[in-house]
This record gives structure tokens, sequence and C-alpha cells, in this order.
């Protein structure tokens, strides 16, 4: 089977939690898991534990129903929005985080694809800050950026973490541009915390 080059999407979720302002990974050469090989995911105190990584939930927040592309999602249910726009879709801040494969790409490629597909897709996207990291031992590539949907001014930051040959890693970090000096050690933080069981 010839893999394809996934597409990169933003998309819009609007619930009564939370709007996913996010990127999603869908691969086409993936075959659908059955219920019988479905990760296994659960909640212990205050880490998120699947079959392939675990990664520390703050104090507050939840674990929530992931969207389309994404392992796991978690929301900060305490979290209280100022921000009349952000109030009017019911906006909470999140993480969300997805697996994926460079496809013959090397990570610098990865990375570039990455921006041109949030680019494309949403035109006042502004990469504000790039650097490289290093998360339990395995390179990383952290990326923020702002821009702004349903006239909410969002900031996110982007990490992409290499795993076992091909695969890599992706959390996406939201929240309004506001409450980003509130949330940025916890993302930080957070995204620490991950750690691949292989």
């Amino acid at each position: 089977m010839k893999n394809k080059i996934l597409i990169i999407i933003l998309i819009i979720f609007g619930s009564v939690l939370v709007v996913l302002v996010g990127i999603y990974f869908t691969k086409q050469n993936r075959t659908p898991l059955d219920s019988s090989n479905q990760t296994n995911i659960e909640q212990l105190q205050n880490k998120i534990i699947t079959d392939d990584f675990f990664i520390n939930l703050p104090v507050g927040w939840k674990q929530t129903a992931p969207a389309i592309g994404t392992s796991v999602m978690a929301i900060d249910t305490n979290e209280i929005v100022a921000d009349p726009a952000a109030q009017k879709i019911n906006f909470k801040s999140y993480f969300a985080v997805s697996y994926d494969t460079l496809q013959g790409k090397k990570l610098d490629d990865y990375l570039q694809t990455v921006k041109n597909g949030l680019s494309q897709t949403i035109s006042n996207v502004v990469f504000t800050n790039e650097q490289d990291l290093l998360i339990n031992d395995r390179p990383a590539h952290a990326m923020e950026a702002e821009l702004t949907q349903q006239g909410v001014n969002f900031k996110i930051l982007l990490i992409v973490i290499t795993g076992q040959e091909e695969d890599v890693w992706v959390m996406s970090f939201n929240t309004t541009k506001n409450g980003w000096n509130g949330y940025k050690e916890t993302f930080y933080d957070i995204a620490d915390s991950f750690s691949l069981k292989k």
C-alpha cells in the first residue's frame, strides 16, 4: 500500500465545554482499529495512561472524549474565562495528543509541512517562537503561534516528539492570548511529563 501524505487540518468544534482549535492528524494508510484493539485509556490520580504513553494531568483538569484523530484530550474544568468572545463559544483551555509518522520525511521537513498546513488553513496564524527540546531523552520541537477564530484571539503551543523509527507524537495546547501567561508554564510542564512506554 502506497503511503499518502497526511493532511493537516485545523478544526473547530463548538460544544458545551470546549471549542477545539487545534490540529488533528488522520493517517489514510492506517487500518482502523477494531473494538478488541482500541487503546485502553484510563485516568489514575493525576496521570492519563494509554497503551502507548502516559502524561500528567494537572489538578482541576479532566480528560474528555478525544476529537477524531487524537489519542487523548483534556480540559481545564476550573478555568474562569474572562474574554466575552471566548465565553460566548464556551471555550475552555485544553490539550490534545495525536499520533503520526514522518512518512519518509526528515523531522525538519515534517515540521515545515505542519506549519504550511496551518498557514493554508488559518490565514492569520503567526508563529511567534520555536525551539528544540529534549523530553524524557527524546528529541522534540516546540512551536508557539497566535491566531484569531470566531472573534477570539488564541495562543497555541504545538510540540512534536519523536518516537520509535518514524513515529511522532504531536501535543497541541490551546488557550486564549490573554490567558497565555497563566498557562504557559503548565503547558510546558505537561509536555515534559510525556513518556512513551517503549
